[in-house]
C-alpha cells in the first residue's frame, strides 16, 4: 500500500502541497488553485485510486511516504525547494520521503529535468528522491521521470454522461471539428476547410473570442508554402466566430458535459490537439480532445504531434488503419505532417461512401469504447510502482 503525506488536511481533504492560495473544499475558490502561483493544485490522482478501489493511506508523519505536488503549469521561475518546509527537506535528504511532481501538461520534460536537477543539487536533495510524471511521452526516456496520459483518466472520471453508441443510421454531418481556444495553427487548419466550403458539411466551431496572446509568428506551420493560405486564415478569423451549438466557451471547457449530436450525428472527428509540436520535445501529448471521439463511437484522425496515433496503439486502441491512412503520424516536419493529415481529412470528408466506411470500422470503434470505459487499475498500479522505486 502506498502512503501519501500532505502538509495539512482541511475538512478531512488533502490540501495541495506547496499551494499559497487559500480555499476550502467544495467551494468555488477550491477550483482556483490551478490559476494561482505556484500553480500547485488538488491531487486528483487520489480520485483515480478511489474510482478503481486501489488502497492507499494518507499518513500524518513524513516517513516512508510520497509527498505529491500536482502542478497545473510548470513555472520555471518557481524555486520549489525554497517553498518546502525544512523538516520535509530533511526527510528527502534522509531518504524517508519521496517528492512526486504530477504534471498533466505536455511541456518538454528535458527542460524540466534540467531545471529541477539544478535546484536539487543546490539544496542537497538526492535526485533519486525526486520523481516527475509528465503527459509528454518523452518523459519515459529520462531517469526519474515517467509518462502518464492523464487526460484519458481525467476525462473518464469527470465525464459521467452515457457514451454515444455505435449505430448504422445515416448521419447528416460528415465530420466534427471543434476549437475552443485560438492558436494560429488551429486557425490555419480550420481556414483550410473553410476555404473549400467543407465547414458546411460538419459540426464546425471556432470560438476566436478566447485569445491566449499568441503572435502570428508562433504558427509552426509554414503557411506561405500554401498559396494564399495566410490571407485566407485572416479572412477566416475576421468572419468568425463559428458555432456548432448555442453554448459558450466556458461550457465547452468543462469535461463534464457531452453534446450528443456532435458524435452520434457525425462520422469523423478531426481532433485538433492542444499542440501541433509538443514544445520541440519530439514527444506526444494526448488530451481529452482525443478521448472524446473514442468514448463516443467516432472515427478520428489527429492534427497534433508526431507519434500521437502510435501512442494510442501502445495503449491498446485501434486506429482504423484499413480505412484511415495515418502515415502522417510518422512525419517529423510539422508542416509536412499537418499537410498530410489535412489531405487525409479532406479525402474522408469528401468520400462518397463515408457511411459505408464507418460501418466497416464497427469492430474497432466498439473496441475503443470498451477499452476507454474499462478499469485502468493496472495502469495506475504500474505508475505507482515507478514512482515508489
Amino acid at each position: 500500500m502506498v502512503n501519501f503525506y500532505f502538509d495539512k488536511l482541511v475538512d478531512g481533504k488533502p490540501y495541495p502541497n506547496l499551494a499559497k492560495h487559500q480555499a476550502k473544499p467544495y467551494t468555488p475558490e477550491w477550483r482556483e488553485f490551478s490559476k494561482k502561483w505556484p500553480f500547485s493544485e488538488p491531487f486528483h490522482f487520489l480520485e483515480y485510486l478511489d474510482q478503481e478501489h486501489i488502497k492507499y493511506q494518507i499518513v500524518t508523519t513524513p516517513k516512508n511516504a510520497i509527498y505529491p505536488v500536482s502542478v497545473s503549469f510548470f513555472d520555471f521561475s518557481v524555486n520549489w525547494f525554497d517553498l518546502i518546509d525544512s523538516a520535509i527537506l530533511s526527510a528527502f535528504r534522509a531518504k524517508t520521503l519521496k517528492l512526486w511532481f504530477f504534471y498533466s501538461e505536455g511541456d518538454n520534460p528535458v527542460r524540466i529535468q534540467r531545471h529541477l536537477k539544478v535546484q536539487a543539487i543546490r539544496y542537497n536533495i538526492p535526485l533519486e528522491q525526486i520523481h516527475f510524471t509528465s503527459a509528454n511521452s518523452e518523459a519515459k526516456a529520462i531517469p526519474g521521470f515517467s509518462h502518464f496520459v492523464d487526460d484519458e483518466m481525467l476525462y473518464r472520471l469527470r465525464n459521467q454522461d452515457a457514451p454515444c453508441e455505435f449505430h448504422t443510421g445515416r448521419r447528416s454531418k460528415k465530420f466534427t471539428a471543434l476549437v475552443r481556444t485560438h492558436k494560429w495553427w488551429r486557425a490555419t487548419t480550420m481556414a483550410r476547410l473553410w476555404q473549400q466550403n467543407l465547414h458546411k458539411l460538419g459540426y464546425f466551431s471556432y470560438n476566436k473570442d478566447i485569445d491566449v496572446g499568441e503572435s502570428e509568428s508562433d504558427n509552426p506551420i509554414e503557411v506561405d508554402s500554401f498559396g494564399n493560405l495566410r490571407k485566407v486564415t485572416k479572412q477566416f478569423l475576421n468572419s468568425g466566430p463559428y458555432r456548432a451549438d448555442e453554448y459558450d466557451s466556458d461550457y465547452h471547457n468543462l469535461y463534464h458535459y457531452t453534446i450528443p449530436e456532435h458524435y452520434n450525428n457525425s462520422y469523423l472527428n478531426l481532433v485538433l490537439e492542444t499542440h501541433l509540436d509538443a514544445d520541440q520535445s519530439g514527444g506526444t501529448f494526448l488530451t481529452e480532445k482525443t478521448f472524446k471521439p473514442i468514448k463516443n463511437a467516432q472515427l478520428f484522425l489527429i492534427i497534433g504531434p508526431k507519434g500521437s496515433i502510435a501512442q494510442l496503439k501502445k495503449m491498446g486502441y485501434k486506429t482504423f488503419d484499413h480505412i484511415v491512412n495515418h502515415d502522417y503520424d510518422n512525419i517529423s516536419n510539422n508542416t509536412q505532417r499537418w499537410d498530410a493529415a489535412m489531405r487525409e481529412a479532406e479525402r474522408l470528408i469528401m468520400h462518397e461512401h463515408l457511411h459505408s466506411l464507418y460501418e466497416e470500422c464497427k469492430a474497432d470503434i466498439v473496441h475503443n469504447q470498451i477499452l476507454f470505459l474499462r478499469s485502468k487499475s493496472s495502469r495506475l498500479n504500474t505508475l505507482l510502482q515507478k514512482v515508489n522505486r
